[in-house]
């Protein structure tokens, strides 16, 4: 029984990745652990270990990393362990590796157990349309099986060129071009403010980047992105008469995350129109940048990629978004 080569590669590019971070998976699930928990003697239940064992694990992963993840509150110790910038920066990437571990470990298995029937798995990020991924779920041809799997924001480009995805629904700028990628635009959607519901802008029924000038935002991410990726979610460029305001970190990775920033009073954020239509919360509310371009939404794959389960796929769903009018 033969095991698809798509699946080979995946697992190839994902213990490659982690050799090369020297990084240990069950180190990172203990680390995941300590942080959801916000205790040592909590997460070593959870996980079934010793705490001197976890304790350990901790140590030597930051032993690898070269700093500090988290600390134990001295002060108050009631409050639990405190996670450090740098353990907040790992967490995102953590969870992105296990998670793909997770699905290696799962479209292997299922091809070991239906070795006639092709998986394609396709990925999307938060804030992608229910139309678009229904559209995905249901391309698959006879013979193939579509899977999708969720995405932190950034991370689609990476998924399709690492193999961990074949397809990816993604939102980027009009005109965009992704190394080693190509692109088929399915829909266009507006950019819109996330504000705190008390803010003197939430009464506008829409707003312009001169009145969000100087408004603290939130760090998009994208740093070593794609060209024009960070740009968008920061809107910019902007008018010399609507100057940015203080870029405001970490990124985050989910919907609920860039909520919570925003109805923290952190700052603002810019999304699509498309998050607020499937995501909502009576503290937080959206508003239309009527000077913004709109956001093109789409569907990406390898460039060079031939396999005819995923060519099939990709065509059947054009057809069906091209169908419904995007």
């Amino acid at each position: 029984m033969r095991v698809p080569t798509d699946v080979i590669r995946s697992v190839n590019n994902l213990r490659r990745a982690l050799e090369a971070a020297v990084l240990d998976l069950e180190l990172l699930r203990r680390f995941v652990a300590v942080v959801d928990t916000r205790s040592f003697t909590i997460a070593a239940r959870e996980l079934r270990i010793s705490q001197p064992a976890l304790s350990q694990g901790i140590a030597r992963l930051e032993r690898e990393l070269g700093c500090r993840l988290v600390e134990r509150n001295r002060r108050d110790p009631s409050t639990g362990v405190l996670v450090t910038a740098a353990g907040a920066t790992l967490l995102p990437e953590a969870l992105a590796l296990i998670a793909a571990a997770e699905r290696a470990e799962a479209r292997t298995r299922r091809a070991a157990s239906s070795p006639r029937r092709q998986v394609i798995t396709i990925g999307f990020s938060p804030g992608t349309p229910p139309a678009l991924l229904d559209a995905a779920l249901t391309s698959g041809a006879d013979g193939i099986e579509v899977v999708a799997v969720q995405l932190a924001w950034g991370r689609e480009h990476e998924a399709l060129v690492d193999g961990s995805a074949d397809l990816a629904l993604l939102q980027y700028p009009l005109g965009a071009e992704l190394p080693q990628c190509v692109l088929r635009e399915l829909a266009r959607v507006d950019r819109v403010a996330l504000l705190p519901v008390d803010h003197p802008l939430a009464a506008r029924p829409e707003v312009r980047l001169a009145d969000l000038a100087g408004e603290p935002i939130l760090d998009p991410g994208f740093e070593d992105g794609p060209v024009g990726f960070r740009e968008l979610w920061l809107g910019l460029p902007r008018p010399e008469a609507a100057p940015i305001g203080r870029v405001v970190g970490p990124p985050k990775a989910t919907v609920d995350e860039m909520y919570a920033f925003v109805a923290a009073h952190r700052g603002m954020a810019i999304t699509t129109a498309a998050v607020p239509d499937v995501y909502q919360r009576g503290d937080v509310v959206a508003r239309r940048i009527v000077d913004l371009d709109a956001v093109a939404l789409g569907l990406g794959l390898l460039a060079g990629d031939r396999r005819a389960g995923v060519l099939r796929t990709a065509s059947a769903m054009v057809e069906r978004i091209t169908a419904q009018g995007g």
